[in-house]
Order: structure tokens, then C-alpha cells, then sequence
């Protein structure tokens, strides 16, 4: 991964982990597993289609899907502490299939 990526990567996953921090702090009980992630990058292919960044109108909404979109394999093997694995997503990457990583 480029320096340029990673930094891009390092800004949309602390951004990430501010939201999450504070939708844990409003819920009455968090959970304390960690989420479904791939271990691999192979084993998370095909990756999902990602949303196109051209989709949202804010300049960080439009870095973040970037990043899914140019760093797939990596976003796959984070997991996601929205738990949205409940709904059928396996790892960070499924966030940005569709706007649910967009708030």
C-alpha cells in the first residue's frame, strides 16, 4: 500500500472510530466480542461492489468510499464495531456496499 493510501486509510479509520466510540456511549449495553472479520484477503474475495465516491456530496464521505474502493482486500480484514454483522456484513468492508458507513 502507498504512504498516500495508508495515510487515507489511517484518517477514514480514526473518523470511523470516533463515530463508533460515540454510538457506544449512548447504548446502554456494548458488546464485548469482536465482530466477523476475514482473516485473509483471498478468502474475502469476490469483494463486494463498493459504492461509487461520486455518490455523496461531502469530501470526507467521498475519501472514505475512495479508500473502499482502492484498498478492498485491507478494509475486509477489519471488523466492523457497528455490528452490523447482525444484518449479514462480515468485516468493514460490507459497510461500504451500500451508504450505512455514511451515518
Amino acid at each position: 500500500m502507498s504512504p498516500s493510501k495508508a495515510a487515507l486509510f489511517a484518517v477514514a479509520a480514526a473518523a470511523l472510530a470516533a463515530v463508533v466510540a460515540a454510538q457506544h456511549r449512548t447504548s446502554q449495553t456494548a458488546p464485548s466480542e469482536i465482530p466477523p472479520y476475514y482473516e485473509t484477503e483471498a478468502a474475502a474475495k469476490p469483494f463486494p461492489k463498493t459504492l461509487a465516491p461520486e455518490t455523496f456530496p461531502h469530501p470526507l464521505l467521498q475519501k472514505v468510499y475512495r479508500i473502499a474502493k482502492d484498498i478492498p482486500g485491507v478494509l475486509a480484514q477489519q471488523p466492523c464495531y457497528c455490528y452490523c454483522n447482525r444484518t449479514g456484513h462480515k468485516g468493514l468492508l460490507d459497510c461500504h456496499r451500500d451508504s450505512h458507513s455514511a451515518g
